[in-house]
């Protein structure tokens, strides 16, 4: 799946013996000077026998056996991106089982802040390490204006792409005038073809907005209901054993249906090239928990809205979102291509690979098309207009839009509606999605109490987070 995926599976606690930590044993400074070291030298070699030494053996043992490889990608994707990380400050705590050690560091290549942290087991064998942000991107003038943020995203993106952070292209507008919009770095680094403001970019999981407004058109046209089943649309028997007569639309719009990754797609996603494709590979999906009891992001959920709009509207999924949503909206350079078809003016997606011990385009790690979940494309120009359209309630009327847009914590799904996530706070609240993949990064952000709309699509890894991060922070100010 996508890269930001794989992050947040970095980040997720690790389970490991009741036994708790002798931090006696264990001298925080020591270990992330020896950390930093490793992450600075930018060496593969030195990265891996880092990770072969310090990592516990149940971590790279991970995702069927190729946690060794993700982790050792992740850290050189990092230190690829960031070339240097200043250490500033230490500290350490103890979360359970797990012994947690933050240090505050300085990336060289974003002049950015960031918290790198380390996770260690009982044996003092790392069991997980991430980099976030940590960033505040407030303007020190008093009186902060609409011209004065555009000013600040500017500079901030163009200095993220002067030191080669940042590949792909930005837009700021407020409503309907655009602020600010500019095209960064290389859509091709084999052919040197540059990014442009119509490059098609791989958008991962946005699609889940597009998917969701589909489902909510079809409710509007009383031709569906939130409290249907699952099973009302799918043929029972393509499940296996678990409650799945009991999933509803509505959990599958708020990822409360319990849902878990489909078993086998990945080595299949080759030849999945319409919804029907994929029909053999559900009777292994689990079900984690009982539909509606909890909130877990769920792609095999959305993929199933794909199949209840194919069943209700008698189209196929892809034409009824080409009808639907990107002709009502206006967006004409949207969709989603089959990888191997030349589509004119898309980028490459890059990230660094460790089978390849280089950097290297996606291709060979994504589905061949995308769908309902994720991997379509589209440009930040037809982004905004979707933004427009879905604000302005030209694809839904105000009461369903209303619905979509806002957060479900009576669901279990405090930060997320049905398809679009919920962020912020009152009076500054933050409609939208983001994507991530191996080598892609974007972001729809609605910041729809203030009227703006911020949209960043970008191919190489985390390209889009510092943009969108200082975007959020200046916009509390305004």
């Amino acid at each position: 799946m996508r890269l930001m995926q794989i992050i947040l599976l970095l980040v997720l606690p690790y389970s490991v013996a009741a036994k708790q930590p002798d931090e006696s044993q264990l001298n925080p400074s020591i270990v992330v000077e020896e950390f930093l070291t490793v992450f600075n030298s930018n060496d593969v070699e030195t990265i891996t026998k880092y990770v072969d030494e310090h990592f516990a053996q149940q971590s790279l043992n991970r995702w069927q056996g190729t946690g060794r490889e993700r982790y050792i990608g992740y850290i050189t994707n990092m230190a690829n991106l960031h070339k240097e990380l200043k250490l500033e400050s230490i500290k350490h705590d103890q979360q359970g089982q797990i012994l947690r050690v933050t240090s505050h560091v300085h990336s060289n290549a974003t002049g950015l802040n960031y918290d790198s942290v380390i996770s260690f087991n009982q044996h003092h064998k790392i069991t997980n390490w991430y980099l976030s942000l940590n960033e505040t991107f407030e303007l020190a003038d008093e009186s902060v204006t609409e011209l004065k943020v555009t000013q600040a995203i500017q500079k901030l993106t163009e200095k993220l792409a002067k030191n080669g952070v940042f590949s792909g292209t930005v837009l700021f507008a407020k409503d309907d005038m655009v602020l600010f919009t500019k095209a960064y770095g290389l859509a091709s680094r084999r052919y040197d073809v540059k990014n442009n403001l119509t490059t098609k970019f791989q958008i991962g999981s946005m699609n889940k907005m597009f998917t969701s407004v589909g489902i909510m058109q079809l409710i509007e046209a009383n031709k569906l209901s939130l409290d249907d089943k699952l099973t009302q649309y799918m043929d029972r028997n393509y499940f296996g054993v678990g409650d799945f007569d009991s999933i509803t639309i509505e959990q599958l719009l708020t990822h409360t249906s319990g849902l878990g990754d489909i078993a086998g797609f990945e080595a299949k996603q080759s030849q999945i090239r319409s919804l029907q494709d994929s029909l053999p590979l559900y009777k292994n999906t689990p079900l984690n928990f009982k539909p509606g009891s909890q909130w877990q992001y769920s792609s095999t959920g959305m993929r199933m809205l794909g199949h209840v709009i194919e069943s209700v509207s008698k189209q196929d999924y892809y034409a009824f979102i080409q009808q639907h949503i990107y002709q009502k909206a206006g967006m004409t350079d949207s969709g989603s291509f089959d990888l191997d078809v030349p589509i004119k003016n898309t980028a490459r997606n890059y990230w660094y690979s460790f089978e390849t011990n280089a950097i290297t385009e996606n291709l060979m790690k994504q589905a061949v098309k995308g769908g309902p979940a994720g991997g379509g494309y589209s440009t930040v120009g037809d982004l905004h207009r979707f933004a427009l359209s879905l604000i302005n309630h030209q694809l839904l009327n105000a009461e369903l839009t209303s619905q979509a847009t806002s957060a479900k914590p009576e669901l279990h799904s405090p930060r997320y509606g049905y398809g679009f996530s919920v962020r912020g706070d009152k009076g500054n609240q933050i409609i939208g999605h983001n994507g991530a993949h191996l080598g892609m990064s974007a972001q729809l952000n609605i910041y729809r109490d203030k009227g703006y709309i911020l949209a960043v699509l970008g191919n190489s890894a985390d390209a889009a987070e510092p943009i969108v991060l200082a975007t959020n922070s200046l916009m509390k100010q305004l």
